[in-house]
């Protein structure tokens, strides 16, 4: 039975803004910490919770408290124990351990400063996570707890690259995990949309240049009637063309825009550009999956009209779809390639590029190194939901997963 887990990381403190490796040393929440609680709390305060569970740290407890609920704390939620590295910043840390820091910032598991690996975390926030997900059955758990611990727990569930694909969440920001028999899928990522400050700006702009943030087009007839559009050319409904004109409202400045030449990706596309006076550059490879023969028809049609092929597509094997269509490989080399070629192009750039579910999801399992069996352990995007991608010397890091901010109260 699918348990609904909503992980928040806790509200600024002291150590936060001064750029401090707090571990298991405690803090209060600053002023503007406090206000982000409150921030939180008014979001969720209409959402159903089974159980809340929290770091006994007071920066999460107290942050957890906030949602007005019933708040159960446990250790094993708090951030990693940094031993020598505790209340120290990144530069004091290089003076007297840079080996050790350099160790994880290229992906190796080493003790930090003397204390735990992110294995250990791993494996004691894991046995926390499966606790909680039988405790509840069918239901809904939140859980705050800290920014690297909630990194090393939600990219270990995802992928073992390291280091980590993922960005870290930005003070009070929101993970949504579905959890169905041993499963997991990642809905929501770092969705800080109830507070001022996106958490690009959190993080420090010079470390995620440049930023694509990638954009779902509206609702389509076919979406709404669950056939497979592929390449066929069909346009916005009237709630689509909504979509269109309300997110144009929430998105950032851009310096360019790029879209799938699709009308469903264009004409979204198209409403951005109006509102901020940009021109659209089309490009084929951001166009949705070829599904060939299947477009234009139900998952039920094509299971009728092509048995033996869709029985192999959905016993998990990577075929050409509808026969004359493309292989999931085939369109995360296209869209690998032009999301590339569109980030060398605009360095220290923010860049809209307008495209389709499908094919989005398809980068970002390529960026997470998922196996394609896997692939369902990403969330398509919504309607107009959009992702923020981070270039950055490593390549690129998904820095937050289908927003929908636009859509909350429609």
């Amino acid at each position: 039975m699918p348990v609904d887990i909503t992980f928040i990381r806790h509200g600024q403190t002291t150590g936060n803004s001064s750029g401090k490796w707090q571990g298991h040393t405690n803090g209060a929440l600053t002023a503007d910490g406090r206000d982000q609680a409150r921030r939180l709390g008014a979001r969720l305060a209409g959402e159903h919770f089974d159980l809340v569970l929290s770091s006994d740290l007071e920066r999460a407890r107290d942050t957890a408290l906030a949602l007005g609920r019933e708040v159960e704390t446990d250790e094993r939620w708090r951030e990693p124990f940094f031993g020598t590295w505790e209340d120290c910043t990144t530069e004091e840390i290089l003076a007297h351990d840079r080996e050790g820091l350099s160790g994880l910032l290229t992906g190796e598991d080493v003790a930090l400063g003397g204390g735990e690996r992110l294995s250990e975390v791993f494996a004691r926030m894991s046995e926390a996570l499966d606790d909680a997900v039988a405790r509840v059955g069918n239901g809904s758990v939140a859980v705050v707890s800290h920014g690297m611990s909630l990194l090393t727990l939600l990219s270990g569930l995802l992928t073992a690259k390291r280091p980590s694909p993922l960005g870290i969440l930005g003070n009070t920001a929101i993970a949504r995990w579905v959890v169905d028999g041993g499963r997991h899928r990642m809905n929501v990522y770092n969705d800080d949309t109830h507070l001022e400050k996106p958490s690009e700006f959190i993080l420090g702009r010079q470390h995620l240049d440049p930023i694509l943030y990638l954009v779902r087009h509206g609702q389509t007839p076919s979406n709404t009637d669950g056939r497979w559009q592929g390449h066929l050319d069909g346009k916005l409904n009237e709630e689509g063309r909504r979509q269109a004109k309300m997110v144009a409202g929430v998105l950032p400045e851009f310096d360019a825009l790029y879209a799938s030449p699709l009308s469903r990706a264009a004409d979204t596309a198209g409403a951005v550009a109006e509102e901020q006076g940009l021109d659209v550059s089309f490009d084929d490879r951001l166009k949705e999956i070829h599904f060939g023969d299947w477009e234009g028809l139900t998952t039920k049609e094509i299971a009728e009209e092509f048995p033996e092929e869709s029985r192999d597509f959905f016993a998990g094997r990577d075929v050409r779809r509808g026969g004359s269509g493309e292989t999931f490989d085939e369109v995360q080399a296209r869209i690998r390639e032009s999301l590339q070629e569109i980030a060398a192009a605009h360095p220290s750039a923010t860049v809209g590029v307008f495209a389709h579910g499908g094919v989005t999801r398809a980068w970002a399992g390529d960026i997470l190194q998922l196996p394609y069996e896997s692939r369902g352990s990403l969330s398509i995007l919504d309607n107009t939901g959009f992702a923020r991608i981070a270039f950055g010397s490593r390549g690129p890091q998904i820095v937050s997963w289908n927003l929908t901010p636009h859509l909350e109260d429609s």
